[in-house]
């Protein structure tokens, strides 16, 4: 066989052995929809839209937020299952989503099956918080204040089967307490009825929180995370006050249909790992107590197992069902 016709054969099987979608150099050639499965608005939403527009930037075409929220998550987790596997429609969400939702509900996709993870994004502690007005101001006077009349301190649950909800479960389990828990829709929901005066212990993420500290409405008396955070440097820990057990961190990331090419998860992953570390996201996300912690997908897809191991037991033994 003559040289010419070798190297096109080589060429030819080198084509053959490369990743579907690595043929695609074109991608991406139009819009990119993220779906959101949170109402349009919160905390989450507001970081989902800020890497939307740093994507946009990089990869050259629109990404659009799309929000689906309802049924706690479901809808849009479906909505993207069910989405065809081109990479043109991907998920803002979490590993805690992916490991509880399958517990408490019966859904219409499989995540294991039907959803890819593209990368992390960012990881945000929950903070434990009571009012500024009538206290406790300390994790000690709280749990001293439960112990001493069981079950007469109400403790607000920021959305059943999250993981603001089970960061108040391992307190109380690790604290050996009893609090009467009182479900709410959401943080904000919670967040004002703590304000009222109608329950009188919150978890919650940082984010939904943070403003109500800064204003002296409300205060933090621990943090649910590895470490402090810049935006709460005087705030310990659950694990410095002697509850390491209590480690309670929301975490976010990208996903995607299960069958998107290889090489077009890779491309989405390197523009999010970029797009985390540029100045302003950065100090954005940290003034809000938020971490970057973008990743590749086999380092998501670990934590996404992960999750399964950590949550999973807790999602049970709720005895919570969503529908």
């Amino acid at each position: 066989m003559k040289l010419p016709h070798l190297l096109a054969a080589a060429l030819l099987g080198a084509a053959v052995l490369l990743p579907a979608g690595a043929q695609t150099p074109d991608y991406p050639s139009k819009p990119i929809r993220m779906v959101v499965p949170f109402a349009a608005g919160g905390p989450a939403d507001a970081m989902a839209r800020m890497l939307a527009n740093k994507l946009t930037q990089s990869l050259g075409q629109p990404m659009i937020v799309d929000n689906r929220g309802g049924a706690a998550g479901i809808l849009g987790w479906d909505n993207v299952a069910k989405s065809p596997a081109d990479g043109y429609t991907v998920l803002f969400s979490g590993p805690a989503t992916f490991a509880i939702l399958p517990i408490l509900s019966k859904l219409p996709y499989d995540p294991e099956k039907d959803i890819a993870g593209v990368s992390s994004i960012a990881k945000s502690p929950n903070v434990f918080v009571t009012s500024a007005a009538s206290g406790p101001h300390t994790l000690a006077a709280v749990l001293a204040k439960a112990k001493a009349d069981p079950g007469r301190m109400n403790l607000g649950l920021a959305a059943p089967g999250t993981i603001t909800h089970f960061a108040g479960t391992l307190l109380q389990r690790d604290a050996g307490i009893r609090m009467t828990e009182v479900p709410y829709k959401g943080g904000a929901p919670a967040v004002n009825a703590l304000l009222a005066g109608d329950i009188d212990f919150l978890a919650a993420d940082v984010v939904a929180v943070l403003p109500f500290i800064e204003a002296g409405k409300l205060t933090a008396v621990a943090v649910t995370g590895p470490g402090r955070i810049p935006a709460l440097p005087n705030v310990p820990t659950t694990a410095e006050l002697g509850y390491p057990g209590v480690l309670a961190v929301n975490e976010f990331g990208l996903y995607a249909p299960a069958a998107t090419p290889r090489a077009v998860v890779d491309k989405l992953s390197a523009a999010v790992i970029a797009a985390l570390k540029l100045p302003d996201v950065q100090d954005t996300m940290n003034r809000q107590g938020v971490a970057m912690a973008g990743s590749t997908p086999a380092a998501f897809e670990a934590v996404n197992r992960d999750a399964v191991v950590r949550w999973g037991p807790l999602a049970r033994a709720s005895g919570l069902r969503l529908n």
